[in-house]
């Protein structure tokens, strides 16, 4: 019998990888929003998985200036991100399909692509998701799997979210 967990929570690359964020886009805050979701997890022996940057990856370079939604909105965007969100949704359907449990699914708020409430937009904030999020939430649908924004400046908030599914 095996000792590992079952358990696995996916994140926003940029979560434990700060360098993925567009410029100027790290603040003080980041360090008290990684930590404490992290730690969580760790301390509850859950798996963690790092989706891919949808943007660093379009982009091809961690040097990159923030974008708005409506810059990324594009044809090519969108496909760039249907892609990345099916092989997602396959590894989240495989750990599913081999008795093991993906027990949420994070997303950053304010994220062109990863967003899971709200972003910012011209016409002020605009409760929607991001369009990774929105590709990869259709495809696994199927899957009664919670999908947490992590609000950086409300980083309490969205830790009790996350410890209501994971547990103190």
């Amino acid at each position: 019998m095996s000792n590992r967990s079952k358990k696995f929570v996916f994140i926003p690359f940029c979560l434990i990888a700060q360098a993925y964020q567009a410029q100027g886009i790290v603040k003080y805050e980041w360090k008290s929003s990684i930590k404490p979701i992290v730690q969580l997890l760790i301390d509850k022996d859950i798996n963690i998985i790092q989706m891919p940057c949808a943007e660093t990856l379009f982009k091809d370079s961690l040097i990159r200036e923030p974008m708005g939604i409506s810059k990324y909105n594009k044809k090519e965007f969108n496909e760039h991100c249907e892609v990345l969100a099916e092989e997602v949704s396959k590894q989240v359907h495989m750990i599913s399909k081999n008795g093991y449990e993906v027990i949420a699914i994070l997303g950053i708020e304010q994220s062109p692509s990863c967003c899971v409430n709200y972003i910012y937009t011209n016409h002020g904030m605009e409760k929607r998701k991001g369009l990774f999020m929105d590709k990869l939430c259709k495809k696994i649908e199927d899957l009664d799997i919670p999908v947490i924004g992590i609000n950086r400046k409300y980083i309490n908030k969205s830790l009790k979210e996350l410890e209501k599914i994971v547990g103190k």
